[in-house]
């Protein structure tokens, strides 16, 4: 794993920032609330932007909007591996699962533009990490998952399934609901103070929507779960806003095999999950954080990531189970790069180190199958006799 975030952090400093677009809010939130004035008539989510704050007292930096996500991009696949350790309690499990979140660059390297979803996904991480060990600042973390992106109130349901059992039921409920509960408090807090300041409540940087007018009709919402079913089982995809706008990073951010593996994974808990509870709740966090893309005007790719991370949790327990389905999903998270490369490498000034990270995994997945050929070649051979045998039976009759 520290190979893994040693190569990501080496490829991301190679790589030339680019401010664009809801950067120049970010930074223009820091650098007000730096000087002491909490001002959140300035667009956009700003629960992570007040923890950049620090940063920037200590350096001043015009770019630290851009420093605290390129960070929070390299760390990524750590708290990947540490967030997948504690939901599975299995190393492999947990590498697996930060492997895949390390082959997601769109997730990562859009920190380079200034995009604020490295450290949302750190901060959804994160909080999952502390609900799973009950820790007292889960609800804290959460609240700047929220007042980062809303869609993380999609791990409401996960937290209150994994919230450690080993207390008394009475300390269980009371450290669990306590943790939600400074979560929506503080969430709450941030919304009373913004409408306080503005008469409104903001709809990130998108100033002609309000939180009253985003929400769409049954028309636009069947249009929107249609295009969200596209997302999800496809690679290419169109930007629905305006179709002709579409370009390369208008895709799934991920390989659709684990989207298909996810659910069949949810649909067949049993089988692959020991609690019953964990299951779930992963289905009602992506339902969740996909259904409330499907209700709003703006259906973003980055916003659905939320829903699609619950899908991935939950297709790693069948991938342990059934690992000959590792290859054809670490093939199919390749084309990502390409498709990244084709629309930021010349904004990044990307080169071919920029493919060190899928070249490192695969180095890794090459060694791990010469270290296990005999029980990889064991599996392929029963399979092998399996498919001979249902041959052999469809002759017959």
């Amino acid at each position: 794993m520290a190979l893994l975030v040693g190569v990501t952090g080496l490829v991301m400093l190679l790589a030339t920032p680019a401010p664009n677009d809801d950067y120049f809010y970010y930074q223009k939130f820091i650098e007000t609330l730096a000087g002491g004035t909490l001002d959140l008539s300035i667009p956009g989510f700003h629960g992570m932007n007040i923890l950049s704050v620090p940063w920037y007292v200590l350096t001043e930096s015009a770019m630290t909007q851009i420093h605290m996500q390129m960070l929070a991009g390299i760390l990524l696949p750590l708290f990947a591996f540490f967030a997948a350790r504690a939901l599975f309690g299995s190393t492999f499990e947990a590498a697996l699962f930060a492997s895949i979140i390390a082959l997601m660059p769109f997730l990562s390297f859009s920190a380079l533009r200034g995009w604020m979803v490295a450290f949302y996904n750190l901060l959804f991480f994160l909080t999952i990490i502390g609900a799973v060990r009950g820790a007292w600042w889960t609800g804290v973390a959460w609240a700047f998952a929220i007042t980062s992106l809303p869609f993380a109130v999609a791990l409401g349901p996960l937290i209150l399934a994994v919230w450690p059992k080993k207390l008394s039921a009475n300390n269980h409920r009371r450290t669990v609901w306590l943790a939600v509960a400074i979560g929506i408090v503080l969430s709450a807090a941030y919304v009373i103070v913004q409408f306080l300041q503005t008469g409104g409540i903001n709809v990130g940087v998108h100033q002609e929507q309000t939180a009253f007018n985003i929400w769409q009709g049954p028309g636009r919402i069947f249009l929107n779960l249609m295009h969200a079913l596209q997302i999800l089982f496809s690679i290419h995809n169109y930007y629905f806003i305006d179709p002709a706008r579409t370009g390369h990073g208008n895709m799934l951010q991920t390989t659709p095999i684990l989207m298909m593996l996810g659910l069949f994974s949810i649909f067949y808990s049993k089988e692959y999950f020991r609690e019953k509870l964990l299951p779930l709740a992963l289905g009602l966090g992506a339902v969740i954080g996909i259904g409330l893309n499907v209700l709003l005007d703006h259906l973003d790719h980055f916003y659905m990531e939320t829903g699609v991370f619950f899908l991935i949790f939950a297709a790693i327990p069948l991938l342990k189970k059934y690992p000959l389905w590792i290859p054809i999903v670490l093939v199919t998270l390749h084309f990502q790069w390409f498709y990244f490369y084709l629309n930021h490498g010349a904004v990044f000034r990307l080169q071919w180190w920029f493919f060190l990270i899928p070249a490192t995994v695969d180095v890794v997945f090459l060694l791990y199958c010469i270290a296990y050929f005999r029980k990889i070649w064991s599996g392929m051979r029963s399979m092998i006799m399996l498919f001979c045998k249902l041959l052999q039976c469809k002759k017959e009759h």
